[in-house]
């Protein structure tokens, strides 16, 4: 099977230090674990950010009366444009960002890409639509098979769109348990949150925060001055490498234990860094939001400490426990490890691509 994932921009810069264990796999999105299974697995990535592209104002135009579906611009339509030749030549084409397989979709549209698309999307239930958007975002959907991250969004998503059954379905996230794993001969006395997406509720935190001694370090992009003096930022953002994987994983291993606060969303936020630092064996203090990606993996008192969303007292009370109780963190740290190499680890997640693939190729050629 020939497989082409394409990406957005900074995936290839990192591909020869991933392949030599230097780097995390898991946004790769399984890629490098098909290619090791025998397939043949070409990488192409592209720039969502809007430039002057020729002709660009027809797309924009329509864009602004949402006429094109979300996410694609002129200046991506354009580069995928420019990949046809190559896509072209393989077997499916796997778009690894919604604005990525919207921009396949309408190709495919107009009878330019002449392979299948089997695309990855996140969050394509909180857009905000007009319903000419929504129309045209589910007629492509339609036409293309999508995984999703999380039970929260499938459900949405079907109805949401009219997607029949049989083209979109959960395929949850996993990690590389090689990589994000514990050590047991660092010790640290920082609580971290990790993360960079619009749902993270940063305020609550720093409220949480200001009101204990514990020292706090956070790795975000988020402008969130004032700081109170316990707290440290280290500006970080996964594209710029700002942090490398390899700092990352220290910071987790040297955690005392890791928060992911949330606001409430339909969406699998805050779902990488979790399972990384579950992976690495540490206790996460989790916001329960409606878009959990498992309920059944996620088992709140056993591998993870679950709070309600916005709830300051619970949050607080939950990040005291923990921290004051060295049995219990080690206890929650062990379940986490053993759960994510059992369920949530990228090899599971690349066989379930995979096989979606292969079911794919021979329904069109069926």
């Amino acid at each position: 099977m020939k497989l082409a994932f394409v990406y957005i921009t900074g995936r290839l810069a990192r591909l020869a230090d991933t392949e030599a264990s230097l780097s995390a796999r898991e946004f790769f999105y399984g890629a490098l674990e098909i290619k090791e299974r025998g397939h043949k697995v070409a990488f192409y990535e592209v720039n969502d950010g809007i430039n002057a592209a020729p002709a660009g104002w027809i797309v924009e135009t329509l864009y602004r009366f949402h006429l094109m579906p979300s996410k694609t611009n002129s200046s991506l339509l354009n580069q995928l444009w420019k990949l046809l030749p190559v896509l072209n030549r393989t077997d499916v084409v796997v778009a690894t960002t919604s604005g990525i397989a919207y921009g396949l979709g309408v190709l495919k549209a107009i009878g330019q890409l002449r392979v299948p698309i089997v695309a990855i999307h996140c969050g394509i239930v909180n857009y905000k639509l007009k319903r000419r958007r929504q129309l045209l975002n589910g007629m492509l959907l339609r036409r293309m098979w999508t995984q999703l991250y999380g039970e929260g969004e499938l459900d949405l998503a079907r109805n949401m769109f009219r997607v029949p059954a049989d083209r979109i379905e959960v395929n949850q996230f996993g990690v590389d348990t090689k990589f994000w794993r514990p050590s047991h001969n660092v010790s640290g006395d920082y609580i971290l949150a990790v993360g960079n997406d619009a749902h993270r509720d940063y305020a609550l935190l720093l409220d949480v925060a200001s009101q204990t001694d514990f020292r706090y370090i956070l790795v975000t992009r988020h402008n969130l001055n004032p700081l109170p003096s316990n707290v440290e930022v280290l500006y970080g953002d996964w594209h710029a490498m700002a942090i490398s994987d390899e700092k990352l994983r220290g910071l987790y291993q040297k955690a005392k234990l890791v928060v992911v606060p949330l606001h409430d969303t339909d969406q699998p936020s805050g779902q990488s860094v979790c399972l990384q630092a579950m992976a690495c064996g540490k206790a996460v203090v989790l916001t329960r939001i409606r878009g959990l990606w498992s309920h059944a993996m996620m088992s709140a008192g056993e591998n993870v400490v679950m709070v309600a969303p916005g709830n300051e007292p619970e949050l607080h009370n939950a990040i005291y426990r923990l921290a004051m109780d060295d049995v219990e963190r080690s206890r929650i740290g062990r379940n986490a490890r053993e759960t994510v190499c059992r369920e949530a680890d990228i090899s599971r997640f690349s066989r379930r691509l995979e096989k979606l693939c292969e079911r794919v190729l021979a329904t069109s050629n069926a």
